[in-house]
């Protein structure tokens, strides 16, 4: 356990769209990074338990949008936090304009990438 200790994860949960022609595939993508104290990324094998689909409480609106609930979010934290005991976990939403964490993920894996298909909007 000691590994984690000021261990920083972050939750992304990101909107995004993708042209496919006559129609804009619509979806959502949580994913979950994490650097250990002296700066080494977290891998999945790091991890205490997994995290899939089932851990997270998702709604789905009558036109197909799909959002975490608050519940939701914090049964998402405290997952990973179970996954990396005595991590500072951080949750960062599109929802709530704050997409930004502090951790420089670019060219980094996932530790945790979940992502679900909200649909199409079809394009005129």
């Amino acid at each position: 356990m000691a590994m984690f200790e000021g261990a920083r994860v972050e939750i992304h949960d990101e909107i995004w769209g993708e042209d496919c022609g006559q129609h804009t595939e619509l979806g959502r993508t949580v994913s979950v990074w994490g650097r250990t104290a002296s700066g080494t990324w977290l891998t999945r094998d790091d991890a205490r338990c997994s995290l899939g689909e089932e851990d997270i409480d998702v709604l789905v609106e009558n036109d197909g949008f799909l959002f975490i609930t608050a519940e939701g979010v914090e049964q998402l934290v405290e997952r990973v936090a179970t996954a990396f005991p005595g991590a500072v976990v951080r949750y960062h939403s599109e929802d709530d304009g704050d997409v930004e964490g502090e951790l420089d993920v670019a060219g980094v894996a996932p530790v945790f990438e979940i992502e679900y298909l909200m649909g199409r909007v079809k394009l005129n």
